[in-house]
């Protein structure tokens, strides 16, 4: 087919919108919330957002984080530009309060990123009602609170904002081998519905919505995670017994959930909405880089 004149007119265009190259990939003057943001992934994403150049206002409900996060970012050359706020994303009324401090502080919101989340083990038949309603309430609850007030803030000033919500990949890969995450892996399933279902409603405004689902990665919440503590000795002997069967391709480095729930605060996924990302090294499909040999459990009569 012949290059036609409208064809070099075409790819001039190009090139005249084509933004600088480090601007894709820079949150510079962007302002964000980061719920859970103390702590673990949240508090990696915290200071990638920071690294980007984003105003970063901190929710928790652990004074001790704070305590010793903020003096670590401090240190790290970030003071102006972060703040924190204590916040139980489980109160409606703080989340709302949250936003105002964060708009008053820092004279926008542009960014959310829900890293909030709880969890312990525990089996279906055993769950306790207290810890089903507390993974809910937090994983579920915080993540729609925070969703539903920073959307409301952006509409109503016209920004054309970036959320980023923290799911994971455990819907699709059941671990442990012989479950014990059904309160957790069904918040998390939540969270992805609301995922979409945000993303449609938010769209006509400018509003992105995507998800992050990261797989297994060691951070203090991770590390210290325990059987319900209303299960038995014995049941909670029996559950760390089978823990020690369930087999991973090694533990995901933090910051490559965190360089990814970052791109997409950044122009770069202008062109991405309503999108669950996996990032767990292509688990979820099965790929590893080796398969140890497990001995059947329980060891068949």
């Amino acid at each position: 087919m012949p290059f036609m004149p409208g064809d070099k007119s075409m790819l001039e265009g190009y090139i005249r919108k084509a933004r600088p190259f480090a601007d894709m990939f820079s949150v510079k003057g962007k302002t964000a919330i980061v719920t859970g943001g103390s702590s673990g992934l949240g508090f990696d994403i915290t200071l990638r957002l920071l690294q980007g150049g984003a105003n970063v206002m901190i929710a928790s409900f652990s004074e001790d984080e704070r305590d010793a996060a903020m003096p670590l970012l401090a240190e790290a050359g970030f003071t102006d530009t972060v703040d924190f706020t204590l916040t139980d994303v489980t109160k409606e009324e703080e989340v709302a309060r949250l936003v105002d401090v964060t708009a008053e502080k820092f004279g926008s919101v542009d960014i959310l990123v829900t890293c909030a989340a709880v969890w312990n083990y525990a089996k279906i038949y055993d769950l306790p009602d207290k810890d089903l309603k507390k993974v809910f309430a937090v994983n579920v609850y915080g993540a729609f609170y925070a969703l539903k007030y920073v959307s409301r803030y952006m509409k109503e000033h016209e920004i054309e904002g970036k959320i980023v919500l923290i799911s994971s990949d455990c819907p699709f890969v059941p671990y442990p081998v012989f479950g014990g995450y059904p309160h957790y892996a069904s918040s998390k399933a939540a969270v992805m519905g609301l995922t979409v279902e945000a993303a449609k409603e938010l769209k006509r405004y400018g509003i992105q919505v995507n998800s992050v689902a990261p797989g297994g990665m060691v951070t203090s919440g991770s590390a210290s995670n325990l059987a319900s503590d209303e299960l038995t000795e014995e049941q909670q002997d029996e559950f760390y017994d089978e823990l020690m069967v369930w087999q991973l391709d090694g533990q995901m480095p933090v910051d490559q959930i965190g360089i990814m729930a970052y791109t997409l605060c950044t122009p770069v996924s202008d062109g991405i909405t309503g999108e669950v990302v996996i990032v767990d090294g292509g688990a979820h499909h099965n790929i590893v880089k080796y398969q140890p040999a497990i001995e059947q459990y329980p060891p068949e009569e």
